[in-house]
């Protein structure tokens, strides 16, 4: 049973974080064909408003952006 509930809880976790990063890559998309320029941190999308706050990552993760492909990860 414990095997079940913690598929189910990872499978949604997993799913949310999916969500998270689809979001702010596609904010961070925007910011940089807006600004012409890829941000350096997620920082720079809360200071020009594309971005309330920055959500926070799983524990022990940190949301970083690839540059070269204008992305969110987590590592």
């Amino acid at each position: 049973m414990k095997e079940v509930i913690s598929k189910l809880f990872n499978r949604h976790e997993t799913e949310e974080n999916a969500a998270d990063l689809a979001h702010l890559t596609r904010l961070l998309r925007r910011y940089a064909v807006e600004q012409q320029q890829v941000p350096k941190d997620l920082l720079d999308l809360v200071t020009l408003k594309y971005l309330v706050s920055i959500p926070v990552p799983p524990q022990g993760q940190r949301f970083v952006i690839d540059r070269r492909r204008v992305e969110v990860k987590l590592e």
